[in-house]
């Protein structure tokens, strides 16, 4: 276990100290899009102003955090400066939106104030930081690229919640080209139309779109940072893998739209493709997680921890795993064909009933699957804690996720043909899709654990006493 004083050692390689700072700068700017995208929909004066002062917090207790890493003064302020200036250049994505088309002196007064700001904010969070003195169980564990990957998953996560947003409103085609926005470039597109009208769509639509830029940035600067700094080169090769698959999940978004690559808006030379879309909404949960796998194996415990124990249900619990995602997949098919067609061919109609039908039933399978693998992994390895806690999650995720799925269904029934969507419908099938996320990551990261920890032993091996069989 490293302690602070590993993390601050003279030998720390440059590649886990820019890891520090993209790990506070990228988790810091992610809390402060949330709750941007909150204060977007207009909730109020007061409630605005009270999502502004948390987002310079967030801002401030990443510095807070980072300089809490360093021995002195000067070090910490320095370091959360870092983190305001990694802030401040992703928060260009947002910021153009407000400043195209101004004049030269406008714009720079912009960014002088976004960079000098964000770099003042974070470095005074730095000083702060030094005067925090966490305990031992408190420190950082100094595994920098493990954090800036969970971070990474973090903000995939975010991406799905935006994209089940908008295919709850059924926004996917407001903003009818790509890679422009209504002829505009996508980073300047005016923030004024994006609010124009919240019913629309367009918001959520272009929000979507601005999330999967800042996805696609956050995996390419992952996928450099592993090969700069991590050793075993199959991690820098998956890295490169799922940046791929980011890459090709952008372009199936964009042609969902058009249906070709084009840069008009002309409808009459449009083709939107609804078989896309669902190809678009699936791939991305995949992503979601190929980057939890990822997450996983940079951790310590993965790479410097003890050889895969042999045992007798080993080769089964590996069956169960991969078992268990397959039905999850499948399950994701026929819940994105689901909420994707219903606008096309009816909430209530034959084909919409046989695929909630299909879903329902599919959901009895998965249900069985999780309820399997958590009840084993929490109870079956006691000398694994890695695999009990996964598996006390994959309880929680799928209870949780029947709950939701049933609510779902009853918001969608109620809806009368020809009405519109109403908030609560929208809420409770983006909830139930995001968790169907955490659940498709919770099954990949257990998965993941059991091929790791686990290997399988011949009949005559012993199992450990504490390992009895479930």
């Amino acid at each position: 276990m490293s302690t602070r004083t590993d993390q601050l050692s003279p030998g720390e390689s440059m590649a886990q100290r820019a890891a520090r700072v993209l790990t506070f700068g990228f988790g810091a700017t992610t809390v402060m899009w949330m709750l941007c995208y909150v204060a977007m929909l207009q909730p109020g004066q007061v409630v605005g102003e009270a999502l502004f002062v948390m987002v310079i917090l967030a801002l401030l207790m990443a510095g807070v955090l980072a300089g809490s890493t360093a021995n002195t003064a000067a070090a910490g302020g320095l370091r959360g400066a870092w983190v305001g200036l990694v802030s401040a250049a992703i928060n260009l994505l947002l910021i153009l939106s407000l400043i195209g088309g101004e004049s030269q002196v406008v714009m720079l007064g912009w960014f002088l104030s976004l960079f000098l700001g964000s770099m003042f904010v974070a470095g005074v969070g730095g000083l702060i930081g030094t005067r925090v003195r966490l305990g031992p169980g408190e420190r950082f564990s100094g595994n920098w690229l493990g954090s800036f990957a969970f971070v990474s998953a973090c903000i995939v996560f975010l991406m799905i919640i935006t994209g089940g947003i908008v295919t709850g409103f059924e926004a996917g085609l407001a903003v009818p080209d790509w890679p422009n926005s209504y002829g505009h470039n996508m980073l300047l597109y005016p923030l004024s139309e994006m609010v124009a009208d919240l019913d629309s769509g367009i918001y959520y639509e272009h929000a979507h779109r601005l999330t999967g830029m800042y996805v696609g940035l956050t995996v390419l600067t992952l996928c450099v940072m592993l090969w700069w700094g991590e050793r075993r080169t199959w991690v820098g090769v998956t890295g490169t893998v799922i940046l791929l698959m980011v890459i090709v999940q952008g372009v199936l978004g964009g042609l969902r739209v058009t249906g070709n690559l084009t840069f008009t808006d002309d409808p009459a030379l449009l083709s939107p493709q609804t078989g896309l879309g669902i190809v678009h909404g699936v791939f991305g949960q995949i992503c979601f997680a190929g980057i939890v796998m990822l997450a996983a194996v940079m951790t310590k415990r993965w790479s410097h921890g003890p050889a895969a124990t042999p045992t007798l249900s080993g080769g089964t619990d590996r069956i169960l795993g991969i078992l268990l995602l397959v039905a999850l997949v499948f399950q994701l098919i026929i819940g994105a064909s689901y909420r994707h067609l219903i606008g096309e061919i009816g909430v209530k109609s034959e084909q919409s009933m046989l695929l909630l039908t299909g879903h329902i039933f599919m959901a009895v399978l998965v249900t069985a699957l999780a309820v399997l693998n958590g009840l084993r992994a929490s109870s079956a390895h006691q000398s694994q804690p890695v695999l009990k806690r996964i598996g006390l999650i994959l309880l929680v995720l799928v209870g949780l996720q029947l709950l939701l799925g049933v609510l779902a269904t009853i918001a969608v029934m109620m809806r009368g043909e020809g009405e519109g969507i109403p908030i609560l419908e929208v809420l409770a099938t983006s909830v139930h899709q995001a968790n169907g996320g955490l659940l498709l990551g919770a099954g990949t990261l257990l998965t993941c654990w059991y091929f790791r920890l686990l290997r399988p032993a011949p009949q005559s091996v012993t199992e450990p006493a504490d390992a009895p069989g479930v």
